[in-house]
């Protein structure tokens, strides 16, 4: 028995000498480092709901997300929305802009208060990667953890420090191999030392599609190397369709801006990479021009797929026999949404989308049990 105690004790000796070497190191279920707890809502209950397995929850706070899609889905909209809620929260913001697209009136509208906002325009990946550098040796030295949210918009437009020396010495040659290098390092520093000082990044690329792929994939590629691909947190990927709609009326009834009856956009997103739930996930939103992202659109397809809500050809029922009608009849019952369907759809999907969930085949409801196979066989 003694010679268990002494072995015992040594090895503590050993773990507990780790802490004098770093000073985040603890045992697992006392960090806070390693466990998400907090969320920060993008704007879209649906898109909540992809990313991290809740309606109300959002973005992971001390975690890298990234936004990718073509130009015109929506990125920079959703980055800004996700910076006002985090600034309601009490983060600081930091932008970090690469391709002056995010101004002081736009912002404004979107719920930002400009004056509090850190706006810093930047040209090179290294001038980008130091900046950020210092910002996070700065807070980790005033014991500012999770008190900052940085937002880069975008990736795709920083330029290398060795295109921007072969453009002063007219160069016509291109940088392939540093800037992916480069790009390395800034994600590396983002995705590391990022998660240490509790600071969230949210970031925007753009995709293209892979000119060598023998068939077309859904997931397509982003410039920057593979390094965008596989360090983030949550890479949400970003489609779109213009809405156009006869009789002067859009989506949410409101009067056609004249724009060709074009009344905005449904936006598609795809979660490429998910560290919390479940990927390749997909869910839609609408984006109406006049009136903004509609925080309940794309609710519908994912209760009825829950079994929130039972179709039975064009009219709903809820699952206790309820009649609801038609679509147009409930969709804007806030109540209703709110107090009876989310609740549902929650429980749900915190049993679909969950990492090795152990309930067994037999104890899943039906529907729910449709939702998987569904999942697994896209």
């Amino acid at each position: 028995m003694a010679k268990d105690k002494l072995e015992d004790s040594n090895v503590r000796d050993v773990l507990d000498s780790l802490d004098e070497l770093n000073p985040y190191a603890t045992y697992l279920d006392k960090s806070t480092l390693s466990t998400v707890s907090e969320w920060i809502d993008t704007g879209s209950l649906v898109l909540n709901s992809i990313i991290s397995g809740s309606c109300y929850g959002g973005i992971a706070v001390g975690r890298m997300t990234l936004f990718a899609g073509e130009s015109k889905v929506g990125k920079s909209l959703f980055i800004q929305k996700i910076l006002a809620n985090a600034q309601k929260r009490g983060l600081h913001v930091i932008i970090f802009d690469t391709e002056n697209a995010i101004d002081n009136a736009g912002a404004t509208r979107l719920g930002l208060d400009t004056s509090k906002v850190k706006y810093i325009p930047c040209k090179s990946i290294e001038q980008t990667r130091n900046s950020l550098f210092k910002l996070f040796s700065m807070i980790e030295e005033k014991g500012l953890q999770g008190k900052f949210i940085v937002a880069i918009d975008s990736f795709a437009n920083l330029l290398s420090e060795l295109d921007l020396k072969r453009m002063d010495k007219d160069n016509v040659s291109s940088d392939s191999g540093t800037k992916a290098r480069a790009m390395k390092t800034l994600m590396q520093l983002l995705t590391n030392y990022g998660a240490l000082t509790k600071t969230t990044v949210i970031g925007t690329n753009h995709v293209y599609d892979d000119p060598m792929a023998m068939f077309p994939s859904l997931e397509k590629h982003m410039p920057g190397g593979k390094s965008m691909a596989y360090l983030p947190s949550v890479t949400v990927q970003l489609a779109r369709k213009p809405v156009k709609e006869d009789g002067g009326k859009s989506m949410d009834g409101t009067l056609a801006p004249m724009q060709k009856n074009y009344q905005g956009l449904i936006l598609r997103a795809l979660t490429c990479k998910n560290r919390f739930i479940k990927q390749y996930l997909e869910a839609e939103m609408y984006l109406s021009f006049d009136r903004g992202l509609d925080r309940y659109y794309g609710l519908l397809d994912l209760a009825v797929g829950v079994g929130a809500i039972v179709q039975t050809g064009s009219t709903y029922t809820l699952p206790d026999g309820t009649k609801l009608g038609h679509y147009s009849k409930f969709r804007k019952n806030k109540e209703l949404w709110d107090n009876q369907i989310i609740p549902k759809i929650e429980e749900s999907i915190k049993v679909v989308w969950a990492y090795g969930n152990t309930i067994g085949d037999d104890e899943i409801p039906y529907e729910i049990d449709e939702e998987i196979e569904e999942i697994e066989e896209e």
